[in-house]
């Protein structure tokens, strides 16, 4: 039995439903461009997030690094789970632990990798924090482990190249570290804080112009970088610059103080006694090395200085300041050879043997590679050391032992060949061996005036004087003041130097030619 309008009923349940399908249809795929749309902003955000972060961290700066992890938890709120986010964030926080001393970044750093890891994170920033953080641990066999596993795999960064030159900086292969220093610094050009590590390992070594120019890549860029401009200054004071050149940075440095974290005031504070020490004042530079252990008890150009202030006071602490900054950083030559050098000269001779012995053990087991392939004692090729032994163990009067030394000095053949001929050539003319003196100062002091080293041609002269040859003599002794004017003398020392050589000619029956020098010699000491 057909019930009347049964057909329009269906055809309006039909028509109804599909209007409601259509319906449901068209929010869903509303909700999912939504959910497209709004996924697409996040994922800009997070790449706009994660973009400054790394521009900020690379100018390296405190202030920097602060923007940078604002911009990190910002993308965290967005995006926890960001793995190479999560890496940054723990090359960031290693920065703040090892370079500038945060209290806890530490904690932080390892906190981070983890995540890092645990997301299976495979970029630069996961394996150099892992390796630094290593390092910073004192785990140089974990972190030798870990290097070597990485480049088995063909892994190959500049952070990598800086985590490895740090590990053969603390395993006493200078050498092999400056180079990878290096290229570290060449391969992240943009980045100061290469550049920077690069020159602290030359100021370590005592290597003052190549630290400078290191310094001045990382400013070049980033000329607002903090680090590598206190660092910078205060190589140039350690090298015997003007002080106030550097002043004027120090100055900078400290109006930013919002900037100094405890690595930066403590160098900074360093830096200012050094330019106390150069203007005579030993007493300002202690108060300045005091603030700067308060800082970071761990600096150990803080320490240092501490010993180069108490070795003007002729203070018997020297040795143990020296020995404590040489304790904090053994594989550093500049503490311990410097030190030695500056006991020795205020007389504490058994000091001074005392930290040659302690760093000739310290490098006993170390091996170089020669351009052969070879492997020799590092100890073999060190001519600062020997240098150093030789200088102590004549200035003791052990003069069999200083010649030894400086032989050993001489076979090195490295960057102090002319300085150990130099050593050598005036032992010798102490010891009346006139002609093996000659021809080892003659090798440094050409009679052409070519040489660069003042000293060099003062003892040629005396070693000329001595054997009656005066003319000569006084040839060698003005191309001793004049490479000393170049060099930065000051002119009161050089006529001092000057009426020393005229007194020596009148004493030796030589008026008419004591005459002719000053009147040669004069131009040199005249006040411009």
């Amino acid at each position: 039995m057909e019930t009347p309008g049964h057909g329009d009923w269906k055809r309006r349940e039909g028509l109804g439903s599909a209007l409601a399908q259509v319906g449901v249809v068209a929010v869903l795929l509303a909700a999912a461009v939504a959910w497209f749309v709004h996924r697409g902003q996040v994922r800009q955000e997070v790449d706009a997030h994660l973009r400054t972060a790394r521009s900020a961290f690379l100018r390296g700066n405190p202030s920097d690094l602060a923007m940078a992890q604002q911009n990190l938890e910002a993308l965290f709120a967005l995006a926890p789970d960001s793995r190479d986010a999560r890496a940054l964030a723990a090359e960031l926080q290693a920065e703040l632990w090892l370079t500038h001393h945060q209290p806890g970044a530490d904690a932080k750093a390892r906190e981070q990798l983890e995540r890092a890891e645990a997301l299976g994170s495979r970029s630069g920033e996961r394996y150099g924090a892992r390796a630094l953080l290593l390092l910073g641990a004192g785990q140089t066999a974990e972190a030798q482990k870990l290097l070597e596993e990485l480049k088995a795999q063909g892994a190959n960064s500049p952070k990598l190249t800086l985590a490895q030159a740090r590990l053969l900086q603390k395993q006493g292969h200078l050498s092999e570290a400056r180079q990878a220093f290096a290229r570290a610094a060449e391969g992240a050009w943009k980045d100061p804080r290469f550049s920077t590590a690069y020159g602290e390992a030359l100021l370590d070594e005592g290597l003052f112009p190549q630290a400078v120019e290191a310094f001045s890549r990382a400013t070049t860029a980033n000329p607002d970088h903090l680090l590598s401009k206190v660092t910078s200054a205060l190589a140039q004071l350690y090298a015997g610059r003007p002080p106030d050149g550097a002043q004027a940075t120090l100055d900078e440095v400290r109006s930013r103080a919002k900037d100094l974290t405890p690595a930066l005031q403590a160098r900074l504070e360093v830096a200012q006694a050094e330019v106390a020490l150069a203007k005579g004042a030993p007493d300002q530079a202690l108060t300045h090395v005091d603030a700067a252990l308060k800082a970071w008890p761990e600096e150990h150009y803080a320490l240092f200085t501490r010993g180069r202030a108490l070795a003007v006071k002729r203070a018997p602490e020297a040795r143990q300041a020296f020995e404590a900054a040489a304790a904090k950083r053994p594989t550093a030559p500049l503490l311990t050879l410097e030190g030695a050098r500056l006991l020795q000269a205020q007389g504490d001779g058994e000091g001074a043997l005392a930290m040659l012995d302690a760093y000739e053990k310290t490098f006993r087991e170390v091996k170089a590679r020669t351009a052969d392939g070879k492997e020799v004692p590092a100890l073999d090729r060190d001519d600062r050391y020997w240098l150093a032994r030789g200088g102590v163990m004549e200035a003791a009067g052990r003069q069999d032992d200083a010649l030894a030394a400086y032989d050993k000095a001489l076979s090195a053949r490295g960057v102090g060949l002319a300085r150990a001929q130099y050593a050598k050539g005036s032992l010798l003319l102490a010891r009346k061996d006139f002609e093996g003196a000659k021809s080892l100062l003659t090798a440094v002091a050409p009679d052409t005036g070519a040489g660069s080293m003042p000293e060099a041609y003062a003892a040629l002269g005396e070693l000329l004087f001595a054997q009656g040859e005066f003319a000569a003599g006084c040839q060698q002794h003005y191309f001793s003041l004049v490479r000393a004017r170049a060099q930065g003398t000051p002119v009161e020392q050089l006529a001092t130097r000057a009426n020393d050589i005229k007194k020596r000619l009148e004493t030796s029956g030589q008026p008419a030619m004591a005459k002719a020098w000053l009147n040669e010699a004069g131009p040199l000491f005249q006040q411009q």
